[in-house]
């Protein structure tokens, strides 16, 4: 050990050019808290909000069930069925009947849904 350091110890230098106030936080440095609270709040509803969509998409498909392979349609006596044609929704059927022409729309499960009368003049 050398002898002109044995018992100093170190100070801070008490000169006039070292007695500056400390510098302030930035903006960032100060609110750091709050915006890793936004950005834990946002991770949590787009985690959210993703699992909602999903859902949704998933209850739509779950609804929209294959139609049934074989329908049975009752009509009544005396009633002929000229066409048949098949829509989104189901099925048109142009039937004569004793009353004259009709256009049945019938549901994918054959229940009949509207009926039209077609009538001369």
């Amino acid at each position: 050990m050398r002898q002109g350091l044995k018992g100093t110890a170190m100070t801070a230098d008490s000169s006039p050019e070292n007695t500056t106030p400390p510098e302030e936080p930035s903006a960032i440095v100060r609110n750091l808290g709050m915006i890793k609270a936004a950005a834990i709040i946002m991770g949590v509803l787009i985690i959210i909000l993703t699992l909602i969509v999903v859902g949704t998409i998933a209850s739509r498909l779950a609804k929209m069930s294959a139609p049934p392979e074989a329908m049975t349609i009752t009509v009544p006596g005396g009633t002929d069925i000229r066409s048949a044609s098949r829509d989104g929704s189901g099925m048109l059927l142009v039937v004569d009947t004793p009353q004259g022409q009709q256009i049945w729309q019938v549901s994918a499960s054959g229940k009949r849904l509207q009926t039209i009368t077609i009538v001369s003049e």
